[in-house]
């Protein structure tokens, strides 16, 4: 008989659960570890579930398991404390995983898991405002990369909801209060961004610090952009379809109108932007420009590989 909860455990592919009954105990590493069950559901994979009580290691595989898969579900919190309390080596195994993906480069795939794992910790240290910031900032990598633009406004707030509970933990970070500006400034709510950005540009590098300064002067002046920069953001996110319906002039035209308006706006893709156009060039045959775009590219983002590539196959250098 299944047992009623609170919240009901979300359909996970490769996971099942199993329903404990009130006083059932699962013991594990030769009774060194005691895991009292029953207040909430336990999940396994599928090749782990037989109807019987699960194996104390057929348990640690489904909490690892979904975990990963959505720190959000129901009764997360629970298993990420299980997890931490009855199986610290594979919570030590997915800190290595975590380090490991910060040395990665951020293709979508690993910044999905980077994301999933910061907040599995976040889940067993919900006063740390590292996880957040770090949650955040990665959310904000995604909204910039290409492959995921044309969702650049949900991630782009996503990011700021997880920055804004950071700087609640933690409201004189320097780094917290410098990233939710500039999400804020993006979102085009000029007035947050001024607020978190207030007394901070003397704690930020040269570079930074004079590019707040200059927003704030906009932002006291009421001299903003009429547009913000997510509508240009997600404006390359319709070019981005119109390249992969093979409709390229479309797409070149778009990326044009945006470069114009956001050229001299730090922080954004840029090179994404100008290979992105370079690659229209190419597919209309128009080589000339091609090659000034990805130049461009590679200009702004040294090593830019891709871009590299088609510059070979255009036969320059």
């Amino acid at each position: 008989m299944t047992a009623a909860y609170q919240a009901e455990p979300r359909r996970i592919k490769g996971i099942t659960y199993y329903h404990p009954a009130p006083g059932d105990v699962l013991t594990g590493r030769d009774h060194k570890v005691t895991i009292p069950l029953g207040e909430f559901p336990l999940p396994l994979l599928q090749e782990d579930s037989t109807g019987d009580m699960p194996s104390y290691d057929a348990v640690g595989r489904g909490l690892y398991h979904l975990l990963r898969a959505d720190p959000d579900a129901p009764f997360a919190e629970r298993y990420a404390a299980l997890l931490k309390d009855a199986y610290p080596h594979l919570l030590a195994e997915l800190a290595t995983h975590l380090v490991m993906l910060d040395k990665k480069d951020v293709d979508l795939p690993y910044l999905d898991r980077k994301i999933n794992y910061l907040k599995i910790f976040s889940l067993l240290e919900p006063d740390n405002h590292r996880f957040p910031l770090e949650i955040g900032a990665t959310l904000v990598d995604k909204a910039l990369n290409l492959a995921a633009i044309a969702n650049t406004t949900l991630h782009l707030f996503a990011a700021e909801k997880y920055l804004r509970k950071a700087y609640q933990l933690h409201p004189d970070d320097i780094q917290t209060r410098y990233l939710a500006g500039e999400v804020c400034f993006f979102l085009g709510k000029y007035a947050d961004a001024g607020q978190f950005w207030r007394d901070i540009a003397g704690s930020l590098q040269a570079d930074a610090a004079a590019r707040i300064r200059s927003r704030c002067s906009q932002i006291a002046s009421g001299t903003l952009p009429a547009v913000p920069v997510v509508d240009y953001l997600q404006a390359v996110g319709v070019a981005m379809e119109a390249y992969e319906c093979a409709d390229f002039e479309e797409a070149a035209a778009i990326i044009l109108d945006v470069l114009d308006a956001v050229a001299e706006v730090d922080g954004l893709p840029l090179a994404e932007i100008n290979y992105l156009l370079g690659l229209c060039y190419v597919r209309l045959d128009i080589p000339r420009y091609a090659e000034q775009y990805l130049r461009q590219a590679v200009l702004l983002s040294p090593g830019y590989d891709e871009a590299l590539q088609e510059l070979a196959r255009l036969g320059v250098s």
